[in-house]
């Protein structure tokens, strides 16, 4: 038996019991699109944060006597 035969069956299998194929897809492919989003969020923020950095100028130290 092969691979892809294999997942037919599983699939098939599951079907039986109610996870349809779609379902399992929207399942599966969720978390990637969580990870995901949170990844791009997080990438924006860093540049935003770099830029205001960026833009902020340092004071001169003042040494105490």
């Amino acid at each position: 038996m092969t691979a892809i035969e294999r997942l037919v069956h599983f699939l098939a299998e599951h079907y039986r019991w109610g996870l349809h194929p779609l379902k399992l897809s929207v399942a599966l492919l969720a978390p990637v699109l969580v990870a995901w989003l949170a990844d791009r969020r997080l990438r924006a923020l860093a540049e935003t944060i770099e830029k205001d950095e960026a833009r902020i100028r340092r004071l001169p130290r003042v040494r105490r006597r």
